[in-house]
């Protein structure tokens, strides 16, 4: 009896043991992905389950007859397919997970709407061409969807890493950042997805080179705006950043890191209003611009906040103004003129009119001033060319002929103006002293003269000459940089001399503006970014500036680019080296730089 107890027991036992090591089925899995989708999508789907008895488990994918398996994978691991869509319908996605022993859990499925799409046109992708390596350099992907849905972009680094970003609203431009470890030529790309996930063809390749160090004509950086930049840019420091200046035709005023591009501020104009006009930044760094759209004035605090704008917004505003505001030595009142044949003097205050002064033509180009406070302009309809007192009376005007669409340099108690194909040497008692006539007599000027070292005055036209005089106008060298120059040179250096100066065909030069043909220290540098599109020659185009750090900022369409210049020079320490005399745009004799 006892012995079949025990017999009874042992096969219990073993009953037991066997039932325990049954196989389990994996738990029914749970499946994640889009569920509308565009034709033609490659959408991803990832499905996840866990197997009781921990073995690895793979998943079958099924949809419409078709059917896709995966690798095995550790239990609770996460498997994927990317499954691409050819026409509009309605899907019902299977999903089963089945463990390494051959067992089968239960279906889960999705169900997913595909409908007709149309993949997001082919993005623009800007930056620089080169850097320095271990240093981060941006990027910027813009691009629209036709049927105005949400996209992303994906930068495709070419060092076998990508960023995919996340979702914005079409036409937003998105910038990305990335640093190479080695030396080396990388190719750099951007594709576009939009919500249906259906991807953009593929952007034009921007073949980035990684150096050790950087040289002369390298573009540090291209910053992207929204719209056109006419604007000049202006440097100034704020926080503690040497920060780059500028507005767009879209109303929008930018204020860019000056060593990376990075966007660290940005305002806006009132609606209407696009900012063709230059800002000039006052002693407590507060910026001035106006507008061409409505002509309004507006003055912004450093970090681009509105500080006031006159007139408001309920009022008419001034007709448009394309000059550059100038400010007075102590901060206080600012001057500028509009083509409705005025110039204003405002409190920088509030913005308040304290006398406006009626000239007999429109006003187009920028003030300047003297030591004393007086104010120089020209205005672009009959050609007369006027000095103001600081309250507003007349001093002088002069009748030059031919209309004035720049703006004037002062040195050693002389003006210098160009009008169409001559310049003029103005005493500040309004006298003419001298004057001189450009090789072709028949070209408009539409940026200013600059002056040089020894007192040289240097002009472009627009033709493409670059007329270089004595400071009593005797004709040194005349030399053409084709096909026009509408901006104002800028010059940096001391010992060694270097003219900048940007043209109507995308180009910048670097020159010793001292040799009889113009040499180039290297070649010109092209502005025109991959997929560059929109190409406007307006009468005004951006002026070169110089920073201390001997970079070269300049804009063309709606790119902000930034240059290593030749030997990285600071700008030319000379009376008037630049548009408006200096980074800061002052447009003052003795402003500070």
């Amino acid at each position: 009896m006892n012995k079949k107890i025990t017999i009874f027991f042992i096969f219990l036992i073993l009953i037991s043991f066997i039932t325990c090591k049954r196989n389990k089925p994996p738990e029914t899995p749970t499946v994640v992905g889009p569920t509308k989708v565009g034709v033609g999508a490659h959408a991803e789907y990832k499905a996840v389950a866990t197997d009781p008895n921990k073995d690895d488990v793979r998943y079958h994918f099924s949809w419409n007859g078709q059917r896709e398996t995966t690798d095995f994978y550790k239990s609770g691991d996460t498997g994927k397919v990317t499954i691409t869509f050819e026409k509009a319908d309605t899907y019902l996605l299977k999903v089963q997970a089945e463990d390494i022993k051959g067992t089968f859990s239960e279906e889960c499925s999705l169900t997913i709407e595909v409908v007709t799409n149309q993949k997001p046109q082919r993005p623009t992708l800007t930056g620089p061409s080169s850097g320095l390596i271990n240093k981060k350099y941006s990027f910027t992907a813009q691009t629209t969807d036709p049927d105005n849905d949400s996209i992303r972009y994906k930068f495709i680094w070419g060092n076998g890493q990508e960023k995919i970003t996340d979702w914005v609203a079409s036409g937003t431009p998105v910038t990305e950042s990335i640093s190479y470890s080695d030396t080396g030529v990388y190719v750099i790309k951007v594709v576009a997805q939009d919500n249906k996930y259906v991807w953009s063809d593929t952007s034009d390749e921007i073949r980035f080179e990684v150096k050790k160090e950087l040289t002369a004509g390298d573009i540090l950086f291209i910053f992207s705006a929204e719209e056109e930049i006419i604007s000049s840019p202006a440097i100034t420091i704020y926080g503690g950043d040497t920060l780059v200046i500028f507005g767009d035709n879209g109303g929008n005023i930018y204020a860019i890191d000056a060593s990376s591009g990075a966007l660290r501020y940005r305002g806006n104009a009132l609606p209407g209003d696009d900012l063709a006009s230059s800002p000039v930044i006052g002693p407590d760094g507060v910026i001035y611009v106006g507008g061409a759209g409505e002509g309004r004035v507006y003055a912004f605090n450093p970090n681009l906040t509105r500080k006031w704008v006159y007139p408001e917004s309920a009022q008419a505003g001034l007709g448009s103004i394309s000059g550059t505001p100038v400010i007075s030595a102590d901060g206080n009142k600012l001057f500028i003129g509009s083509d409705n044949e005025t110039l204003y003097c405002l409190s920088t205050a509030n913005g308040q009119v304290l006398w406006k002064f009626k000239a007999k033509g429109s006003i187009e180009g920028s003030c300047i001033m003297d030591n004393e406070g007086n104010i120089y302009f020209g205005e672009n309809d009959s050609g007369y060319f006027y000095k103001l007192s600081p309250n507003g009376e007349v001093r002088w005007e002069i009748y030059l002929g031919d209309p004035i669409y720049g703006q004037g340099a002062i040195n050693n108690n002389l003006v210098y103006v160009a009008v169409m194909g001559k310049i003029y040497g103005i005493s500040l008692d309004g006298r003419i002293l001298y004057r001189a006539s450009f090789t072709d007599t028949t070209v408009e000027v539409y940026g200013g003269p600059v002056i040089g070292w020894d007192g040289k005055v240097i002009v472009a036209t627009e033709e493409g000459y670059i007329e270089v005089f004595e400071p009593d106008l005797t004709k040194i060298y005349s030399y053409q940089k084709t096909p026009s120059l509408k901006s104002t040179p800028c010059l940096a250096g001391t010992e060694e001399k270097v003219l900048y100066i940007n043209n109507d065909g995308d180009r910048l030069y670097a020159i010793n503006p001292l040799t009889e043909n113009g040499a180039e220290y290297f070649p010109s540098v092209s502005l025109t970014p991959p997929s560059f599109v929109k190409k406007l020659q307006p009468d005004f185009i951006s002026s070169p500036v110089v920073g201390n750090n001997g970079i070269v900022y300049v804009a063309n369409g709606e790119y902000l680019f930034a240059i290593v210049g030749y030997k990285q020079l600071p700008l030319a320490n000379t009376a008037w080296p630049m548009f408006q005399h200096d980074p800061k745009h002052t447009g003052r004799a003795g402003g500070k730089r």
